[in-house]
């Protein structure tokens, strides 16, 4: 059976194209065989199914949908990251992508900075907190910072020093993102991934990327990738 997440990419004559080549941009950017992306995809199908399940009568976004979610689950897959940092939590999707991936990659910690409710598309439903949707048995590696990212990504940057692997999901704004961006570059170790969802609200993504002239990065629907090779 189809599920409706995916059901809404195929139907997209655009989408579907992007949908049919994910694996081989996927390998081609992480440096796998198809058949390791292939597995990943398969294996990040379990979570997508346990939210949908959770949130049959509540609104996730697009982080759910074959060129979100799983795109991020294959990259933290692959790249197994230490240490990763996203802004944006809501509810949660992206999180439990992401540590869930950890999980299986058997090491990993993520800090996520989050603002509740600051965006009207991704509010918490009422009488939720921030990540509701995180499995308890995911979330020993997990640390959530609530705030700004303008004033917590800098200060969290300071103490970690160097990280592995960044995902923007917050404020869309371009200043925002740029900020961001320009924030978390010299903290990327070599070969780290800075991950952005939404980078078709503005230029910032594509601007970032001219001006940093990397080596490697890619985009899916609505989603950016770029590999920090120094």
């Amino acid at each position: 059976m189809v599920s409706m997440n995916v059901l809404s990419v195929i139907k997209d004559p655009k989408l579907f194209f992007k949908y049919i080549r994910r694996k081989s941009i996927l390998a081609r950017f992480l440096n796998l065989t198809k058949g390791e992306v292939t597995e990943y995809l398969r294996e990040s199908e379990q979570i997508t199914r346990t939210m949908l399940r959770l949130t049959e009568n509540t609104k996730l976004g697009a982080m759910v949908s074959p060129l979100r979610g799983p795109i991020v689950y294959t990259c933290i897959r692959a790249l197994k990251p230490a240490i990763m940092v996203e802004t944006g939590v809501a509810s949660g999707s992206s999180t439990a992508y992401i540590l869930q991936a950890m999980e299986l990659n058997k090491s990993g910690l993520l800090y996520s900075i989050d603002l509740p409710n600051a965006d009207p598309g991704a509010l918490v439903p009422e009488n939720k907190e921030t990540g509701w949707i995180v499995p308890s048995e995911l979330r020993h590696r997990w640390k959530l910072i609530l705030g700004r990212s303008q004033e917590q990504l800098p200060p969290l940057l300071r103490e970690l020093r160097k990280i592995d692997a960044f995902l923007h999901d917050s404020e869309h704004t371009y200043e925002a993102m740029m900020f961001e961006y320009e924030t978390v570059w010299p903290h990327l170790r070599d070969r780290g991934v800075l991950l952005s969802d939404d980078i078709h609200w503005n230029r910032a993504f594509y601007d970032f990327a001219r001006n940093k002239h990397p080596t490697r990065w890619t985009t899916f629907d609505g989603l950016g990738a770029i590999m920090a090779v120094k």
